[in-house]
């Protein structure tokens, strides 16, 4: 197989690529992109080309690893995400290879493939790696800086051990001091973390608030902190509650002296929200790659399936087909209904979120979906019983979409209900001292839904039904998340499920009781 001539598709494309590759960075990619001005971008693309010629045409890295040092640092202090930049490199394999397909007639050699994807992972793992490093290095400053502080601070309140605990007291992380593994100090803000409002947590071993999966870990860190005096990198962990509650922490620790012993002093600080957020991002683009490819196959299938339709209702009016004939065609045409509602759920999982929030009444959207519903209801005699709290307040939501989630999970609990059985629909506060919300529930008897098929009920085309596209519980929790919401599922205990949906209700309404 005779290579691939790079050196002369990439002088003859050059000019082409640039400008593609500057054009769809500064529209396509992100806001961040989108914010810098175009002659840096065709700067950074210049050079970034530069570095692809080499390595592709001469197999020569250094340049490649001197631009990806560069644009790390450039991009770590204008704030960019590691995905975004990640895009921005793979942009440029998605306009070569269409014009590498021109080039050679739509023949592709697979050998030009492989060594773009060997250019591009290179890349991508070397930034990654190297942008992870910088950022790890400029938290390490930042601690650095902070433990400088502390220390600073301290040096000020050093006449009194008395002041030096005030201190300690009133920041917000947890500080713990550990001898031989035991607890021999903490602030408040560690008793709160491990839900102990009485602070009766000394003498008692630190291993036993932590998860039995990261013991041995965490003993490992511990013992790495008694042999070092300087900072050890943070570390995550689970950190067990009283209430047996796993929660997401990160320590710091350190070795010093405390009342003429040698210990460890650790700085706990919950990260429940960070972990949530990385795993959202992670959802964010998981989902938002298979809209892509369900857009993409919807308007492919559509126009073929139209005109099935069509062939079909014609057919099904004509005069000389009668019996079963017939009823084959007729079962055709209602499959072909099926279908096409389908692909309506995946073009509408495919449009991104917008909503049109306004003052509106929970119970009022609740009712007019049960009044949709009715003759659902009555197909399968389903008795409906509401459960409403009146004493609710106006909170802002988008009163359709609210609905779109409330047909939804009524349709689920309508197909899971057995026949002359009872439905639940209720709305009421629910308790949250600081975040006052509302919820509303559903429940519905019939069978227990299993925890594995549980965790992957709102997985874009997860069914258990033999029709349907399995895409209504995905859609109800992206609207439902849209509102900045969630949704919750539990089983009840004399058979069936409880779907409840959790929405802020404004920092202006208290909240005073819990919800079921």
């Amino acid at each position: 197989m005779q290579p691939f001539d790079w050196r002369s598709f990439l002088t003859r494309y050059r000019t082409s690529i640039l400008d593609q590759w500057v054009l769809r960075l500064s529209s396509e990619v992100s806001e961040h992109y989108q914010k810098r001005p175009v002659d840096e971008l065709r700067y950074t693309i210049g050079k970034a080309f530069e570095a692809n010629f080499q390595a592709l045409c001469f197999d020569r890295w250094e340049a490649l690893d001197r631009f990806i040092d560069e644009i790390c640092r450039l991009r770590l202090e204008g704030g960019f995400p590691l995905v975004d930049v990640q895009k921005a490199f793979d942009l440029f394999r998605l306009i070569a290879v269409p014009m590498i397909g021109r080039e050679c007639e739509d023949a592709i050699p697979s050998r030009a493939i492989d060594e773009l994807n060997r250019c591009l992972a290179y890349t991508i793992y070397f930034f990654s790696d190297h942008f992870q490093k910088l950022h790890r290095r400029h938290l390490l400053d930042y601690a650095d800086r902070l433990r400088e502080e502390v220390e600073r601070k301290t040096a000020q309140l050093s006449e009194s051990e008395r002041k030096y605990k005030i201190l300690v007291e009133e920041i917000t992380d947890g500080y713990v001091v550990l001898q031989d593994g035991r607890i021999v100090f903490h602030n408040p803000a560690f008793a709160a973390l491990h839900d102990d409002p009485d602070n009766a947590l000394n003498g008692k071993l630190f291993i036993e608030f932590v998860a039995p999966e990261d013991q041995d870990a965490l003993q490992s860190r511990l013992a790495h902190a008694a042999e070092h005096s300087q900072n050890a990198p943070a570390f995550e962990y689970l950190r067990l509650a009283r209430s047996g509650k796993r929660f997401p922490t990160e320590i710091q620790l350190k070795s010093t002296r405390y009342e003429n012993h040698w210990c460890q002093i650790g700085l706990c600080r919950d990260i429940t929200e960070r972990v949530e957020l990385e795993n959202r991002m992670r959802e964010a683009e998981r989902l938002a790659h298979i809209a892509h490819v369900a857009t993409s196959l919807s308007h492919e299938i559509r126009n073929p399936l139209s005109a099935i339709k069509m062939n079909l209702q014609i057919l099904q009016r004509h005069p000389d087909i009668v019996g079963n004939d017939k009823r084959r065609i007729d079962i055709a045409v209602q499959e072909m209904h099926r279908l096409e509602q389908i692909l309506m759920e995946v073009l509408d999982f495919a449009k991104p979120v917008v909503l049109q929030k306004r003052p509106g009444n929970l119970n009022h959207v609740l009712m007019q979906t049960i009044d949709l519903l009715e003759p659902k209801f009555a197909e399968k005699s389903l008795a409906i019983h509401v459960c409403f709290d009146e004493k609710i307040p106006r909170i802002s939501i988008d009163p359709e979409k609210i609905e779109q989630v409330a047909i939804n999970l009524l349709l689920n609990a309508i197909d899971a209900a057995p026949q002359e059985s009872a439905l639940v629909i209720g709305t009421r506060r629910h308790s949250d001292t600081h975040n006052p919300q509302l919820c509303f529930w559903i429940e519905n008897a019939g069978n227990d839904i299993p925890p594995d098929i549980r965790e992957k009920l709102f997985q874009p085309f997860f069914t258990t039904k033999s029709k349907g596209g399995g895409l209504g519980l995905s859609v109800v929790r992206r609207l439902v998340e849209a509102h900045d919401g969630r949704i919750e599922i539990e089983n009840r205990k004399e058979g069936g499920t409880i779907f409840t949906v959790i929405l802020p209700a404004g920092a202006e309404h208290g909240c005073d009781t819990g919800c079921r």
